[in-house]
């Protein structure tokens, strides 16, 4: 079975790089890998990172016309700083159009692969050319399920079966627009497992999300009703997405993108429900939001009516498939209010943020030292300053903030081009135990804006035409214990890239990584004290374009972690072919093989896969992967893309999960179909 389907993917290979054409798309998808990839170890699996890049996919299929783009625009673009953006405003106030990649190369703070990059995602027409707004509509089918069964889908020993629904995972999304004027958009998602047209779900799927917006040209910028995110300043408050993390390129530390926007995104939990508004009154923009949710949580005590009194967690993996996580869902309502009013003048900007949130019920987790200062109560608020100052060749960013409880958390940073070909960025932050955001994602080591005080430096360097270094390193310590450790954590993190690229057709990096913290001991004791642990990752990637029809990547990693003296090793190798032999038809295939000695030495790779999809697995134990993902235009406006992947683990006795998600056998193999139609 195994060879049959290995023998099918390289004919279809072969086949289709003896044909003609060209792929458009593909720089522009590469820099959406390059930016996923460093979010890599610290997200899951299933992490739904649509939210953050859906505008970078939106924009290589739609290119943003670079001579009209606002600020606001432009900070959808997270490879650019604040310094490029004022600058790239600043050039075509004074010169007017910009007519191509190469001009960008000329503005200050730009090189020739920043302004590569841009063009992936702009166009460069006229000023003067308005677009007739039409009215545009998309919908979106995906199905995907494993094809071996899960014990959770199989009756145990009583006849009794833990998963209440089927084993597909289906998607349905639906938008509609009009220009920037007016948006309409419904998501509605099954994971695998959940009931679909009845039990739980007489309604159709788990989970609805919808929204309309509209955009004014006066005072009222924006309006959304329904589902919605709000970020404001640098996340200490409010940051209903992913927030900033630390990445190869060291620099752009800034987070940007702040404002309201409609939810499009499936994660079940993080986002807002009700009303949420922006207005610009001369040099002021203000926002205003209510929110009124109900999220999943685990409760632990209720009143004679049944009705929530205290809850013990939190619940965020949108799962709804057994009797305990039916009990959980929309268990806990709560109420989101705040606003933010940022004034703006030339290059310097600054706001007030305030957050106000309240709960139905008390959360309570049960006490543990880690947990200490965690939040405990049903109402909370938070009040912030964040400013912004674009000097010259540095731009200085920064947010403060405090909480009901009185605890204070503060970000500040700089970013700065001394030259065209060097970049420096610099963030510290001092976050109390006791701080508790409303809902904020900020930069840190840790989850949660808490318990943690660092320093960040990054680099990026162009020391020759044709070379790439950059790096960064971060220290940071805990001021109190966490959940891995028996005292507070002292950390290093280093990185460093050097990227190599003779030719526009062959690029080459290489990667170097290593952490170095504290954390308890794995001996068996009744009090472990904590110790020195160390991961090391090193990574050589290869990318050759041979034509326009074929393009070609090979990838070795290596990861090593030490602890009690011992050290656990893994590797991963993998080659990928990518092809686009004519307009309507794309593939690309990839083959890998891998090696750990444990979890703690496991490898992550990105994986291509359908738009609006993102897939990071985590490779350990001993096994072979490969997968094929297509995807072929029918007519003009419908597309759609299948992806078949497979994890063979090469060990006797073998089984994949645990509990309910446990699978017998040394197998896990994948189907994944998605139609895009738009009209």
């Amino acid at each position: 079975m195994d060879k049959k389907i290995i023998n099918i993917v390289l004919f279809i290979l072969i086949a289709l790089t003896g044909a003609h054409g060209q792929d458009p798309q593909s720089s522009g998808l590469s820099i959406i890998e390059r930016i996923v990839e460093s979010y890599a170890e610290d997200l899951s699996e299933e992490a739904d990172l649509s939210a953050v890049l859906e505008d970078l996919e939106h924009y290589i299929e739609t290119p943003l016309n670079i001579n009209t783009a606002l600020r606001t625009d432009l900070e959808k673009f997270p490879f650019l700083t604040s310094f490029q953006i004022e600058n790239l405003l600043a050039y075509r106030r004074k010169f007017g159009q910009i007519y191509s990649q190469y001009e960008l190369e000329a503005i200050e703070g730009f090189n020739s692969q920043l302004a590569a990059d841009l063009s992936s995602f702009v166009s460069f027409l006229p000023s003067d050319v308005q677009s007739k707004a039409y009215w545009k509509q998309e919908m979106l089918l995906r199905y995907s399920q494993a094809l071996e069964k899960p014990a959770g889908f199989k009756p145990d020993k009583n006849g009794a079966i833990a998963f209440e629904g089927m084993p597909m995972r289906s998607l349905l999304k639906y938008r509609v627009e009009k220009g920037n004027r007016f948006k309409l958009g419904i998501t509605a998602e099954n994971d695998a497992g959940e009931a679909f047209f009845k039990g739980s779900n007489p309604y159709g799927f788990d989970f609805y999300s919808g929204y309309v917006g509209f955009s004014g040209r006066k005072a009222l910028k924006e309006v959304y009703l329904g589902d919605f995110q709000v970020k404001t300043g640098q996340g200490l408050v409010q940051w209903t997405s992913y927030g900033k993390r630390k990445m190869s390129d060291g620099i752009g530390v800034r987070a940007t993108g702040q404002g309201i926007r409609a939810n499009t995104s499936a994660d079940e939990n993080n986002f807002m429900r009700g009303v949420a508004s922006r207005f610009e009154l001369g040099n002021f923009n203000v926002i205003t939001y209510y929110s009124l949710n109900n999220v999943d949580a685990t409760v632990s005590e209720t009143d004679s009516s049944g009705n929530p009194v205290m809850v013990s967690s939190l619940q965020t993996s949108g799962y709804h498939r057994t009797s305990s996580e039916i009990s959980n869902k929309n268990s806990l309502n709560v109420q989101t209010a705040g606003g933010s009013v940022k004034y703006t003048i030339k290059r310097f900007s600054i706001a007030m943020n305030g957050a106000w949130r309240k709960y139905n019920a008390t959360i309570n987790p049960a006490w543990q030292p880690y947990n200490h200062y965690y939040f405990r109560g049903n109402e909370n608020f938070n009040l912030s300053a964040d400013a912004l100052w674009v000097f010259n060749r540095i731009n200085l960013f920064g947010e403060a903030a405090i909480s009901k409880s009185g605890g204070k958390a503060i970000l500040a940073g700089f970013e700065s081009q001394p030259a065209s070909s060097i970049a420096i960025s610099m963030i510290y932050r001092d976050y109390d135990a006791n701080f508790h955001s409303v809902n904020g994602t900020a930069f840190g080591e840790s989850s949660g804006i808490r318990n943690e005080r660092g320093i960040y430096a990054g680099l990026l360097v162009y020391p020759l035409p044709k070379v790439k270094i950059s790096g960064y390193i971060d220290s940071y310590e805990s001021k109190w214990v966490r959940y891995t450790s028996t005292g507070p954590v002292r950390g290093n993190d280093f990185a460093l890239q050097t990227d190599y690229t003779p030719t526009r057709k062959l690029s080459f990096y290489l990667r170097f990584k290593t952490e170095t913290n504290s954390e308890k001991s794995s001996e068996s004791a009744p009090i472990k004290p904590d110790e020195q642990q160390q991961t090391n990752r090193a990574r050589f990637n290869a990318n050759w374009i041979i034509s326009d029809q074929l393009t070609l990547k090979f990838r070795t990693e290596w990861s090593g972690y030490k602890k009690n003296g011992m050290m656990e090793n893994g590797w991963l190798v993998f080659t990928d072919i990518a092809t686009h032999p004519f307009e309507k038809l794309s593939a690309v295939a990839r083959f890998a093989w891998f090696n750990t000695e444990s979890y703690n030495s496991r490898v992550y790779a990105y994986e291509n896969d359908v738009p609006e999809y993102f897939y990071i697995p985590a490779f350990n134990s001993h096994g072979l992967r490969y997968y094929v993902n297509m995807s072929y235009a029918i007519l003009q406006n419908l597309k759609i893309n299948l992806k078949f992947s497979q994890t063979n683990y090469l060990d006797d006795e073998f089984t994949i999960g645990s509990g309910n998600t446990l699978i017998e056998g040394n197998k896990r193999s994948e189907l994944r179909a998605q139609l895009r139609y738009r009209f």
